[in-house]
């Protein structure tokens, strides 16, 4: 303290008045003389000098506004934008039409109503059901399996499916419905779908009846006759 106080009041030659007058720690301490002695050393003689006390006062304020400052200069910028006020009349007006639901089939079952609610309760009481099913002459056969799905075409999928169905002899069979033995299909790949091994029993000289099981079947709605409960023995 009292070199800061000795370095600051000039050397020692000065006078005691004037050394008293150049000590910024005294009472009789002349700012005016202080300036215009050049025997005072400056306290820092790297200081940035100012022309008026304004242009320091600006440059303090400045640069303890940088010291708060974040690094997101840019955020900052904006967050200073004045926001404007809208007025009543002038805000966006809220839509009053109710969000649209997505439907699908399982919405669209759910909200089925006359006939086909009949088909919901199947579903969930996982309940066996008969489906007659008909060709371009008629009656085919029919089909016994627990019902998945539906829709409003009566288009169903079917799991695992018992079907049975009555043809011609006369008629020529379909590749699918042909026996194959194990030596032709062992070339074939696994990743092929299997055909299911259809049952057949002869009725009269030119009718058989075919049986076949199958995992799941999506069956046309255009293919149905009747759907109704199936019976324990059935």
């Amino acid at each position: 303290m009292a070199d800061d106080q000795e370095k600051l009041s000039g050397t020692s030659k000065n006078s005691p008045e004037e050394a008293e007058k150049l000590n910024i720690y005294s009472e009789k301490f002349d700012p005016v003389a202080f300036l215009r002695s050049d025997k005072v050393p400056l306290p820092k003689s790297d200081a940035t000098t100012f022309d008026n006390l304004a242009m320091w006062y600006s440059s303090y304020t400045n640069k303890k506004r940088g010291e708060g400052t974040s690094k997101n200069t840019k955020k900052d910028a904006k967050s200073d934008l004045p926001v404007r006020r809208w007025l009543p009349h002038q805000l966006p007006i809220q839509s009053m039409q109710p969000t649209r639901i997505l439907k699908n089939v399982f919405t669209r079952m759910e909200a089925v109503q006359g006939p086909l609610a009949l088909l919901r309760k199947y579903v969930n009481e996982k309940t066996r059901i008969k489906v007659v099913t008909r060709n371009e002459k008629g009656v085919r056969g029919y089909c016994i399996a627990s019902l998945l799905a539906f829709d409003k075409h009566t288009n169903l999928v079917l799991d695992e499916v018992h079907e049975v169905w009555r043809r011609s002899i006369k008629v020529k069979k379909c590749a699918q419905f042909m026996e194959t033995d194990d030596n032709s299909t062992s070339h074939q790949s696994k990743n092929r779908i299997r055909i299911p091994h259809v049952e057949t029993k002869k009725i009269s000289k030119n009718t058989e009846e075919c049986r076949r099981y199958v995992h799941q079947m999506l069956l046309r709605g255009e293919h149905v006759v009747l759907v109704s409960a199936a019976q324990n023995n059935e």
